[in-house]
C-alpha cells in the first residue's frame, strides 16, 4: 500500500473495487473485521474506519447479529437536498467568491477511477477551487469530473464556467440527480494553515463526495477541506415507525 495515503483510505478503495467490479455482489456478506485485517495485514481499527466510511456512503450495510453486507440499493443512509459546496454558502446568504486555481485534463488516478467506475487510463477534467467569503478562505476543493463529450473534445478554459460545478454539468446537458459523501476530521497540514490562516494544532473537516447523474452513473469525485469552525451540516431527520 502507498505510504502517502492513509491506510484506511487505501483499504476502502480496495473494498470498493470488489463491490463495483461485482466480485462482491449486492446482498453478499463481506468478511468480518478480523478476516479483513488478516487478509490485508492491517489493524482492526483501520478496517473499522474503512468499513465505516463505506457504510456511511451507502455501499454496505450492517445487520445486527448477522454481519455486514453489500447494499442492495446504492443510496445514502440519510437523505437531504443536494447542493454544491458554493451553493450551500450562497443559500445561507453569504457572499461567495469562487476562485479557480487549476483547470486541466489529466489521466484519472487509479483510486479516483474506482469511485468514478472508469479505467484509469481515461482523461478526466481536474479542477481546483477555493471559495472566499469577504476575502476569508472558506473551503478548498479538488474535483475530478467525467467530462461531457463536447467539453472533453474542446475544453473551455474560462474559469467562470466552473463557478458552480453542478451548473457547469447542467449547462452541458448532464442532469445531476444524487450524491453520497463522507465527512471526517483531520489535523490541518501546512497547506491548510497557510490557506485558511490557522494556527496549529487545528482541525479541518474533510468531505469526500461522489455525485451521480440521473442514470445513476458517477460524474464527479470531489475532496473538500473546510476549517472546522466554518462548516455546519444540518440534516432533517424522520423516525419511521417499525
Amino acid at each position: 500500500m502507498r505510504e502517502s495515503v492513509p491506510l484506511y483510505k487505501q483499504l476502502k478503495s480496495e473494498l470498493l473495487e470488489k463491490i463495483l467490479s461485482g466480485e462482491w455482489p449486492p446482498g453478499e456478506q463481506i468478511p468480518s473485521e478480523a478476516e479483513l485485517a488478516s487478509m490485508y495485514d492491517v489493524s482492526r481499527t483501520t478496517v473499522r474506519q474503512a468499513v465505516g466510511d463505506l457504510v456511511t456512503s451507502g455501499f454496505i450495510v450492517r445487520r445486527q447479529g448477522k454481519g455486514t453486507f453489500v447494499a442492495e440499493v446504492d443510496h445514502p443512509a440519510t437523505s437531504t437536498t443536494l447542493y454544491g459546496f458554493a451553493e450551500e454558502l450562497r443559500a445561507a446568504g453569504l457572499p461567495v467568491d469562487v476562485r479557480v486555481d487549476v483547470i486541466e485534463m489529466r489521466t484519472c488516478p487509479e483510486d479516483i477511477a474506482r469511485w468514478l467506475r472508469m479505467t484509469r487510463s481515461k482523461q478526466v477534467l481536474y479542477i481546483e477551487r477555493t471559495a472566499y467569503v469577504e476575502d476569508m478562505a472558506y473551503f478548498h476543493e479538488r474535483s475530478y469530473l467525467v467530462p461531457p463529450y463536447q467539453v472533453s473534445s474542446r475544453m473551455t478554459p474560462d474559469p467562470k464556467m466552473y463557478d458552480s460545478i453542478y451548473g457547469f454539468f447542467e449547462q452541458n446537458g448532464v442532469r445531476i440527480n444524487s450524491g453520497s459523501q463522507t465527512i471526517s476530521a483531520e489535523l490541518a497540514d501546512e497547506e491548510d494553515c497557510a490557506r485558511f490562516g490557522l494556527t496549529p494544532p487545528a482541525a479541518v473537516l474533510c468531505i469526500e463526495r461522489i455525485t451521480r447523474d440521473e442514470s445513476g452513473a458517477p460524474v464527479e469525485y470531489s475532496l473538500v477541506r473546510y476549517p472546522s469552525d466554518r462548516y455546519q451540516l444540518r440534516v432533517h431527520l424522520l423516525r419511521h415507525p417499525r
